[in-house]
């Protein structure tokens, strides 16, 4: 359904508590076209991504969005930022990014590390695990030269949440119980 909230995408973490690598921050899609379906404390459109990094001293200068939509927020709200938007349709629900995707991904993310090496790389998909961290972890492997475990557990440690990834197993609301 077009105009309906991801399945679990409230309860989602926003984003990860640091950089994967001190460069990419992964994060769940922003929801700005929604923000009359959310309590305010609950919003969270591109600008208060931009203000939480800010705070922590991040400068975000590229932002990739990975989703196969452009209905839940629009670019200008990102670009506005003076921040450099770049739009890579991956399909989701299961199935991982392509080959080129992967490709085009790590080109993309080198050339604007090369020429922005003091700014960082916002990159989501709708809950800012699978095709992102799909994607930041390919760059550490086939960039960086990680070993995949080394990769996997870089991304994990930055955007892993154990209450909200195991309430995707037992179907339990998120709980800071867990």
């Amino acid at each position: 359904m077009k105009n309906k909230i991801p399945d679990g995408w409230l309860d989602c973490p926003a984003n990860g508590e640091y950089l994967v690598e001190g460069k990419f921050m992964a994060l769940k899609t922003p929801l700005e076209k929604y923000n009359a379906k959310f309590p305010v404390q609950a919003r969270y459109p591109p600008e208060e991504i931009f203000k939480r990094a800010a705070h922590n001293k991040v400068k975000i200068g590229l932002w990739i969005d990975l989703t196969n939509t452009t209905r839940y927020y629009s670019k200008k709200s990102v670009e506005d930022q003076n921040c450099q938007y770049v739009k890579l349709c991956c399909e989701g629900h299961g199935i991982a990014p392509s080959r080129r995707h992967v490709k085009e991904f790590i080109d993309i993310a080198h050339n604007f590390i090369v020429h922005n090496p003091c700014e960082s790389i916002a990159v989501h998909c709708t809950h800012g695990y699978n095709r992102t961290g799909f994607l930041i972890v390919a760059f550490l492997v086939e960039q960086l030269g990680f070993k995949v475990e080394d990769a996997i557990d870089r991304f994990s440690k930055a955007r892993y949440v154990r209450n909200y990834t195991i309430s995707q197993f037992t179907n339990d609301p998120y709980s800071e119980n867990i």
